[in-house]
Formats: structure tokens, sequence, C-alpha cells
């Protein structure tokens, strides 16, 4: 009998979505799904006597929090690796979810192979969200960004196209000052360089 690597317990309650799942996973011949489960408290009473390498878990249970329950499991059972599976694309919940301690997170409308990805990454130790997540991640974090007026200053100068010197006689503030402005809106915004800065602050409508 084939040995799988990883094994996959999977907790959802709509029952076309598990068999889909299913068939993906056990056909990626990196894992095997073992058992699954239609409401949290089932998938509670097995993770007592027998723990999967990763557990696939929709947010949207019948019988309770599906992020309180990631939670709980990171928490009980350390070794076992929560990958949420969910169509909620919402900043918010993304941030919940992670926050609660799930290893990966994949939406539905993902192509498979983010699925068979996202478990064989954190099977391995390591965090996995989809590229369809990573971008929602990325505008939120833009758009959660709060400035100080002198940041917002300079922001909106640079997407005007003045240079820091330019900045500097405009704002009165010292060349060594703005540059250390303008370096803290890359961090904050979590660019490279001022071009990507100004792109995105465009692009977001971040200045009038």
């Amino acid at each position: 009998m084939k040995r799988y690597l990883i094994d996959v317990y999977i907790a959802d309650d709509h029952q076309l979505v598990v068999e889909g799942l299913s068939e993906l996973i056990n056909q990626s011949g990196q894992a095997h799904v073992s058992r699954s489960f239609n409401t949290l408290e089932a998938c509670r009473q097995t993770l007592q006597e027998r723990r999967p390498d990763v557990l696939l878990l929709d947010i949207s249970m019948p019988d309770g929090d599906g992020a309180a329950f990631c939670h709980e499991v990171v928490v009980e059972y350390p070794k076992v690796k929560v990958v949420a599976v969910t169509i909620h694309d919402e900043y918010s919940m993304i941030l919940r979810l992670m926050e609660c301690g799930a290893h990966g997170y994949v939406l539905k409308s993902s192509p498979g192979k983010d699925l068979i990805e996202a478990i064989t990454t954190v099977w391995q130790g390591g965090r996995y969200v989809s590229p369809l997540v990573e971008a929602i991640l990325r505008e939120g974090r833009a758009s959660h960004v709060v400035l100080t007026e002198v940041e917002n200053n300079i922001l909106h100068h640079l997407c005007q196209g003045l240079t820091n010197p330019q900045i500097a006689a405009q704002v009165h503030l010292s060349l060594e000052t703005v540059n250390w402005y303008r370096k803290r809106l890359l961090i904050k915004y979590g660019v490279r360089n001022t071009v990507s800065l100004v792109r995105l602050a465009l692009e977001r409508k971040l200045v009038l």
C-alpha cells in the first residue's frame, strides 16, 4: 500500500467542496485526505484521538467560529499545520486568521496548484498565502497606513514630481530631514523606491 507523505484533514460543511478538494489532493501524489468533517465539534473530537499533518479549515462553519477554532488547534496541537481554505477575501478576516495562528490562507477561487503548494509549504515548516491573498494583504496594508501631517505633505509633493531639495524648500525642512521622511514612507507602504511609492499613491488615490 502506498504511503503518502502528508496526512490531511478537511473541515468544511459543503460536501461538494470536500469531494473536490479530496480528489485534487489525493491525485497530487504528495498528500492524502484521511478524514473530513462537516462540523468543528466532529473535528475537535477526532483531533483528541488522532492528529493529521495538515488541517484544511473553512472559516464559516455551522457550529462555531473558524478563527477561534484555528487558534484552539494551534495552541493544543502545535504540530498540526492549519491552512484556511475559504471564500472570505476581506483584509480584516485574513489578518484575523493569521493572528490566530493559521499557517496558510488560500481562497477557494484559487487554482488547485496553490492549495497543493500551501499544504507542502506549511508541512515543511513554512507559511503560505496564495497570490490572490498576498495582493489583498498588500492593498490592505497600504490602505491602513496612517501618515502624519508632514508625511502626507511630503508624499503629496513627491507625487507632483518634486525632488528632495525642492520639497525641502517647500516644507521648510532640511534636505536630510526630507530624505528621512521619504525613507519612512517607503517603509510604511512596503515599497522599495520612490517611483513605486508614487505609482502606488496615484493608483490608490492616496493623495488628492
